[in-house]
């Protein structure tokens, strides 16, 4: 592998966000509040934001095992990222180089004594198998290096060149956002995404894992007949596996928690028109 790109560094925090569990019994005006707060993760107001940022917020968190601080000449600190870790990446969402995407050289040059390259970075958009391209952007590497005090030819420097531009372009489609935003300046953020890959890595945290999971959860709800029932499913586990679910897959998290405060609606309404029913033949 070859030298990490010089311009892979960056700076800025994000704060965590609050993780939020459903209460399953108690009063009406709870239930109306879980509702709106889950129909507000999915109004059609929300939903073009959502989908403009799919991809951005797929590709944004970093790896900390795929990085490490540096410092250049004048005192500037930040941070590289492995080049070999964002193909990786590229690869998980996409699919493999070639296929799911790629990338050209548009342009080059040579200026003192550097290597420039000009790239942009194709992609197939998942939803909807549209090709699509980031902008052009260049990258740079000296062609002579010194080591001991003698300068010699750098064989690596083309390929370093585009190794260069093309982390340029994938920032653009919000590659290791996190560290272009400067949010790996903060240690608990840090710990977070340790944690986040380490729940990655855990089969039953996969997307394939997780979809079966919410079928099954669906249907232990079309079973529950009453808020003792719905309170019953929550504690047999629910709870604790959509706190890890959280921590991959947020939009999942939302999706199973808007079921159960759809399911004590439903029941809650039941129930009330039960009782009106049972009224007005006691009035009769």
């Amino acid at each position: 592998m070859g030298r990490m790109s010089k311009t892979d560094t960056v700076a800025e925090t994000e704060k965590a966000e609050s993780k939020a569990e459903p209460k399953i019994t108690g009063s009406k005006a709870e239930t109306a509040s879980a509702s709106a707060h889950a129909s507000a993760h999915t109004s059609k107001a929300d939903a073009p934001t959502f989908e403009n940022l799919h991809l951005w917020n797929k590709l944004k968190r970093t790896d900390p095992k795929a990085t490490k601080p540096f410092t250049r000449s004048g005192g500037f600190r930040g941070t590289q990222i492995d080049p070999t870790w964002r193909l990786m990446m590229m690869t998980e969402v996409f699919g493999p180089v070639g296929k799911g995407w790629g990338y050209e050289q548009m342009d080059w040059t040579i200026a003192e004594r550097m290597v420039f390259i000009c790239a942009r970075v194709w992609y197939i958009d998942p939803e909807t198998g549209e090709k699509c391209w980031t902008g052009p952007q260049w990258g740079g590497t000296e062609m002579v290096r010194r080591r001991n005090g003698i300068e010699a030819p750098d064989d690596e420097c083309f390929k370093m060149s585009m190794t260069d531009a093309v982390g340029k372009c994938l920032v653009q489609l919000g590659l290791a956002a996190d560290v272009h935003m400067g949010q790996f300046d903060d240690s608990k953020y840090r710990e977070e995404s340790e944690a986040f890959y380490a729940a990655k890595a855990n089969p039953d945290l996969q997307p394939t894992a997780i979809a079966a999971f919410e079928e099954e959860v669906k249907k232990r709800l079309g079973a529950c007949l009453d808020l003792d029932d719905l309170e019953e499913v929550w504690r047999a586990g629910v709870g604790t596996r959509l706190r890890e679910i959280g921590s991959v897959d947020r939009a999942a998290q939302h999706r199973i928690t808007s079921l159960f405060a759809q399911k004590k609606a439903e029941i809650l309404k039941r129930e009330e028109n039960g009782d009106q029913d049972g009224g007005e033949m006691e009035a009769a």
